[in-house]
């Protein structure tokens, strides 16, 4: 056979075209020449929704697992050999092979958008819809379209879906990471916390502080008492609790530093200048109720001289200087007749000096992080960098109503080391994509690395909780008792839980369930919360005139104070200080039943006076929203959402789209409330009534009930006096007076351990 030159051009040409084909065909997505060969995608609403929920089957917990677990596993022949294997040399097997396939592991925020987890990932339909309108509204404000109909084409849905399917695929690889990085956090704290190391572990575990704690630096906060001049360092404690050293750094190890040193019990609170104010009257409360435990208030360097000397002030200034007319002169308006001078030793107050510690953690976080702890966040910097083993975290406009040492002595916290308490059982619920995406994160799974360390599984406690069970609000964060050494690792778990963006800052309320999170996380479930839900606490509605519902026989507290209730019926704690309305908006108000009755003289002396506290009132809990386990068929929550339409309708709905000319209700007398709480534009939306008597949400039953709690007249008398000292403790006057320490000759930092 003949080659002629024109022969040989051709076949190189053919070939040559042939390569660029083959190479055009690898750059093509392959995902899209399928569509394009198999054009059969439907766009209509059920066959998206169809589409969600095979997404939604995809991206569940349980087929979560571990990246490593398969290049783990299959260096054993079997798992009853992982089983029979040492702890150290799975422990060195485990954080070896991923530093191999993961050499750039590190801990990332996600911040920007176009690197966050979708929440609208298992909502194909939403995300049409809002691509669609984003087209639409394109589309009209185009001046060439005036006279033209919006129209979508099928290369439109079709750009939609691929649109949709890349959002998808990012979710899942973000979902895997986080899922991935809490599993190592779980290995972590299971090969280390607590343990003999040898020098391999021993690097190991340094090594990888600073790949899952890098917001965490070698500096320890400075330690100033009330009555020093100089900062110091960490205190370093021997076994009589005496103090042998300060350090100013922690080492290498940050994480084993402050597991290990960590010694006492006391109370912490975040504060900067802007919560100041607060936290005076918070420490006069205290003192009021004799606490005799340390407080450390921990800031970063954003307290001003002025706030610090009155904090001090607040803490160590005699009663005679707390009460001086001169100091408490715009409160004093507040119940006159209340003497406090004269009559604070017939309320049992000895006014104890305190002992109080300023905690400066400015360099504790690295530069890159120092700005990612939004407010709520800082409190869990705190707890972290409180030098207390035992903590009682204290939100700055909280108001304990009995001595703090009883959240210590209560049997939740003697039983787990934990004191929870639950926020108010409002009917709002929270998505699939939340509890699923929280319970990735868990140890739930049978095929898990987990199982393989013996780290427990999370069961019926954490999955049948009220917020896993599809409503918004579990935990209210204002008051948490916390063993840090007894859940350690808990407590670390926070930690990406505050600095990711998406899906968790949208899916809680700050730091509200970040506790139990955080040690279910842990595979941890050893934590109690308080019996009762939130209850509104002020007076019982008496008069029918007043009432939303008069001719209900449902009892009624309207409030803007949830109240924190045992299960004797004491009240342990409020929230939000205790001002009636802490906007201080009668003149908004004015105008809103039952305000719009009142004389105005005595509307503005209602707002200008402390809330009085003379019931609590606990409405019913509510049925599951979603049932455990975050089924991926969401047609059941719907269904139950769309029966509460079918309910009559609540004072905070009836409004809502009147026919023109038709006079708004201020009160319903043909029915009674429909739901436990109903929240109330007074007060600039703070405001919430509560009933024990609602339409059930059972067909077997006609009422659901909860519990209404009539405190007695010495726990008035008492609630009084705490309102008082409230009131008159945000002056920021006070006498030139030399601040003393304490001059019993005992050392405070001694006294501090043995409370």
């Amino acid at each position: 056979m003949r080659f002629t030159l024109k022969k040989i051009s051709f076949v190189l040409i053919t070939l040559l075209t042939i390569s660029i084909g083959y190479l055009l065909l690898q750059s093509i997505d392959l995902q899209r020449i399928r569509e394009l060969l198999h054009d059969d995608e439907k766009f209509d609403l059920e066959s998206l929704k169809q589409a969600s929920l095979e997404i939604r089957k995809e991206i569940h917990y349980t087929n979560y697992l571990f990246s490593g677990y398969d290049n783990f596993t299959k260096q054993f022949s079997d798992d009853e050999t992982i089983k029979q294997t040492s702890l150290n040399d799975k422990c060195k097997l485990v954080f070896n092979q991923w530093k191999v396939s993961h050499p750039d592991f590190e801990f990332k925020t996600f911040e920007p958008e176009y690197e966050r987890y979708d929440k609208s990932s298992d909502r194909k339909e939403l995300f049409f819809k809002e691509r669609i309108n984003e087209l639409r509204k394109r589309f009209e404000k185009d001046g060439n379209n005036r006279d033209k109909k919006f129209t979508l084409s099928r290369s439109d849905n079709k750009t939609i879906s691929h649109e949709y399917m890349k959002n998808v695929k990012r979710s899942k690889n973000v979902l895997q990471f986080m899922a991935d990085f809490v599993s190592m956090m779980r290995l972590y704290g299971k090969c280390f916390f607590g343990r003999e190391l040898d020098d391999e572990l021993n690097s190991i575990y340094t090594e990888y502080r600073g790949k899952l704690f890098p917001f965490i630096t070698n500096q320890a906060p400075k330690f100033r008492k009330v009555g020093e001049s100089e900062e110091s360092g960490w205190p370093i404690y021997d076994d009589q609790k005496n103090i042998i050293d300060r350090k100013t750094e922690f080492g290498n190890n940050p994480i084993e530093f402050l597991q290990k040193n960590s010694k006492g019990r006391g109370i912490v609170i975040s504060v900067s200048t802007r919560y100041a104010k607060d936290t005076m009257r918070l420490i006069k409360i205290l003192r009021a109720l004799n606490n005799r435990l340390p407080i450390q208030i921990v800031f970063k360097n954003d307290i001003t001289k002025k706030n610090i000397e009155l904090l001090e002030f607040a803490a160590v200034a005699t009663p005679e200087e707390l009460f001086d007319p001169e100091i408490i002169r715009d409160g004093a308006k507040f119940m006159p007749e209340l003497n406090l001078l004269e009559n604070y030793k017939n309320y049992g107050s000895e006014f104890p000096v305190q002992d109080l510690t300023f905690v400066n953690i400015v360099g504790c976080v690295s530069r890159p992080y120092r700005f990612s702890f939004p407010g709520y966040s800082n409190k869990i910097l705190a707890m972290l960098y409180s030098s207390f083993e035992e903590v009682i975290l204290f939100d700055a406009d909280v108001v304990p109503t009995v001595n703090p040492q009883e959240f210590f002595d209560s049997k939740y916290y003697k039983l787990s080391g934990t004191y929870f308490f639950q926020d108010r059982s409002l009917r709002d619920f929270n998505d699939f994509i939340e509890t699923n995406f929280f319970s990735t994160l868990f140890p739930s799974n049978e095929k898990s690395i987990d199982t393989f360390f013996d780290i427990p599984r999370v069961g019926e406690k954490t999955f049948d909780n009220k917020y896993m069970t599809g409503w918004r609000h579990y935990q209210e964060a204002g008051v948490v008792a916390y063993n840090k050494m007894q859940h350690f690792l808990g407590l670390l778990m926070m930690f990406p839980l505050a600095l990711w963006t998406e899906p968790v800052q949208s899916s809680i309320w700050g730091d509200k369930e970040m506790y139990w999170l955080g040690l279910s996380m842990a595979g941890d479930e050893n934590y109690e919360f308080n019996h009762y839900a939130a209850a509104s606490v002020g007076e019982k509605a008496t008069e029918q005139k007043h009432k939303y519902y008069p001719n209900s026989e449902s009892n009624e507290v309207c409030s803007t104070h949830p109240g924190h209730i045992d299960e004797n019926g004491k009240l342990l704690w409020i929230n939000s200080g205790f001002s009636y309305c802490k906007k201080n908006g009668y003149f908004r108000d004015k105008g809103k039943f039952p305000f719009s009755t009142f004389e105005l003289r005595d509307l503005v002396k209602l707002y200008s006076s402390p809330i009085k506290i003379r019931a609590g009132l606990i409405p019913p809990d509510l049925p599951n929203h979603r049932e455990p386990g975050s089924p991926p068929d969401t047609n059941p929550e719907m269904e139950f959402r769309k029966s509460w339409k079918s309910r009559k309708k609540d004072i905070d709905e009836i409004n809502d789209k009147l026919p023109e000319g038709q006079e708004p209700y201020d009160f319903i007398s043909e029915w009674g409330p429909q739901k436990g709480w109903v929240k109330n534009g007074i007060c600039s939306g703070y405001y919430y009534c509560a009933y024990d008597k609602i339409t059930s949400y059972s067909s077997e039953r006609e009422f659901d009930t909860g519990t209404l709690v009539e405190f007695d007249s010495k726990s008035n008398e008492l609630f009084d006096y705490l309102s008082k000292i409230w009131h008159t403790g945000g002056s920021k006057m006070m006498p030139k007076v030399k601040l003393e320490t304490d001059k019993s000759g005992t050392d405070p930092d001694k006294q501090q351990q043995e409370s």
